[in-house]
């Protein structure tokens, strides 16, 4: 029925605040700004794609609720990204990154909004 994910679509309050933090912490570039309340954002190697939606009302947020939510594959250690990511400010969902695998560890992050991404990648 279904081959792909197009993009993934992530709710926001401030669509501004939210593509200044995609952008900035998380490396996105934009790709189409499509006015005061959507932006298309694309990774640095193009493969994935996010588009932020402006506008919206916070739901309840925090790791116990239910979301949908996604994982970010990062070819850098997790560790030296969840460092870099805390030092920048971002404030993460653990207070370390959880080794999952011998070969592979995750934490999550919060956005702006309370919406949380999960990263995986090598321990």
């Amino acid at each position: 029925m279904f081959e792909s994910i197009g993009s993934l679509a992530v709710y926001v309050t401030d669509k501004e605040r939210a593509t200044r933090f995609y952008v900035e912490k998380l490396g996105f570039e934009v790709e189409f700004d499509l006015g005061p309340e959507l932006v298309f954002l694309k990774s640095g190697n193009g493969r994935i794609h996010v588009y932020l939606e402006g506008g919206k009302q916070p739901a309840a947020t925090g790791k116990d609720s239910c979301r949908l939510g996604f994982y970010l594959r990062t070819a850098e250690p997790a560790r030296k990204l969840f460092d870099r990511l805390r030092q920048a400010g971002v404030r993460t969902v653990e207070d370390e990154p959880e080794q999952v695998a011998d070969d592979t560890a995750c934490f999550g992050l919060y956005d702006p909004d309370g919406n949380i991404v999960e990263v995986s990648g090598p321990a």
